[in-house]
């Protein structure tokens, strides 16, 4: 008989994150079915793929992102701005690993369900962009600021930055919104609620110091996209030089 994994052992057992599991499922790198509202693999399968593949510890690159590069800009804004940090592609899914995520959210992401619902608010983000759109909610409540990320006058993804929760905000709501999301996604409401009480309020004068700071950086990802099409067009103009000789 078939012996299925979890989401969580495939996660140890390649040593990725769960957003790089879902994307290799997007991607058809790796097989999976879903029993309720969970992802189960095949254990010969992913044994096939462990004694054959080397993966990376990182997501690949789209197409767009030099992912590596991207990360460090995002690390390197995070641990300055002081907030979580995020490039979606224009798909909406996640480019990179999360900087300085809150506990919050990793309690939400860590179940099938949850890391759906993030996904979809990702998606949305795209889907409502415009160059007058700077913030944005998600599923459970939280506020994100983001800036475009823009190539050759086409747009490739969106910088996000935030996790946090408006002064103005009632308690009492978020209290009810969190109790909502145990339920939803099947945690302990206890541990959900303590982890919320983390998640930083900033006042309107903070949020307005702190929207136009996504900018600095998606330009800074900009920068590093049009060096990459300038040389992979540098590329190309020797490669067909080559096949002239």
């Amino acid at each position: 008989m078939e012996n299925f994994l979890t989401t969580k052992q495939v996660q140890n057992l390649f040593k990725v994150d769960r957003i790089t599991v879902y994307r290799m499922l997007q991607d058809g790198r790796l097989k999976g079915i879903k029993i309720g509202n969970q992802w189960r693999f095949s254990q010969s399968e992913v044994e096939r793929m462990l004694n054959g593949i080397s993966l990376p510890d990182e997501p690949e690159s789209d197409g767009s992102f030099p992912v590596h590069c991207v990360q460090t800009i995002q690390n390197l804004f995070s641990s300055v701005s002081k907030t979580n940090a995020l490039v979606i592609n224009q798909n909406g899914e996640a480019v990179t690993t999360v900087s300085k995520q809150s506990r919050f959210c990793k309690l939400i992401q860590s179940t099938d369900t949850g890391l759906d619902a993030c996904q979809a608010s990702w998606k949305s983000f795209m889907s409502l962009k415009s160059d007058s759109d700077h913030m944005f909610v998600c599923h459970a409540g939280l506020k994100y600021f983001s800036a475009l990320i823009i190539n050759q006058n086409v747009t490739q993804g969106m910088f996000l930055s935030g996790q946090f929760l408006d002064q103005a905000i009632e308690s009492q709501k978020m209290h009810e919104n969190c109790q909502r999301l145990a339920r939803k996604h099947n945690l302990d409401p206890k541990e959900l609620t303590e982890a919320l009480a983390e998640i930083p309020t900033f006042s309107e004068d903070q949020m307005a110091h702190l929207v136009d700071q996504p900018q600095a950086a998606a330009f800074a990802v900009e920068s590093i996209l049009v060096e990459r099409s300038a040389f992979l067009d540098r590329l190309q103009k020797i490669a067909n030089l080559t096949q002239n000789l």
